[in-house]
């Protein structure tokens, strides 16, 4: 058996913090964040962070801030996260629902209740993307570019950011501005 470097010595020190976050943001996020995930994500980013540590006395500081930031990262990629005013958020029945989960009274699925789309003719989809594309063509570059990749692509902030090579968050703020360009044109 070979002795454990620094870094997988920290690693075996650092699993229950990364543990103890993934729970405090599956607590706080269990409508968004699964468990299973939360974990994964933490231990996958303990394992890269210990690799970075320079310092072993600062060690617990900056793992731990590297971990919540991963997870932040990792739920902001992937769920929506919509704030309400404190009066609507009773009333609020907007929560994360996995489409195989069984619907009350019936055998069936939340899939299997959903309608299909409604299939409209191929002239139809013709004469609406030149349109579409037109619009998309006047924006600045990285707005378009924002845009093609995250809405149209459908790709992460943080994908989309990788292949532009610039941040997730100015991606997201591109992303914005086109949206709205968009829609002033729309409305005009």
């Amino acid at each position: 058996m070979r002795p454990l470097s620094d870094r997988d010595r920290l690693v075996h020190q650092f699993l229950p913090l990364a543990g103890a976050l993934a729970r405090r943001f599956h607590r706080r996020y269990h409508d968004l964040l699964e468990a299973g995930d939360a974990l994964g994500v933490a231990q996958l980013e303990l394992v890269r962070a210990c690799g970075r540590v320079t310092d072993p006395t600062t060690a617990p500081a900056y793992l731990k801030r590297c971990i919540q930031g991963a997870l932040a990262h990792w739920l902001r990629d992937r769920a929506l996260i919509v704030r309400l005013p404190a009066a609507a958020r009773s009333e609020a029945t907007w929560k994360h629902k996995s489409l195989d989960q069984p619907l009350e009274g019936s055998g069936g699925s939340w899939l299997e209740a959903l309608a299909a789309p409604e299939s409209t003719s191929p002239e139809g989809e013709a004469a609406l993307e030149p349109g579409l594309e037109a619009l998309v063509e006047q924006l600045p570059t990285a707005q378009a570019a924002a845009l093609r990749l995250t809405v149209l692509e459908g790709l992460s902030l943080r994908e989309a950011g990788r292949r532009l090579g610039i941040s997730p968050m100015t991606v997201q703020r591109a992303q914005q501005k086109a949206l709205a360009s968009l829609r002033e044109q729309v409305t005009a």
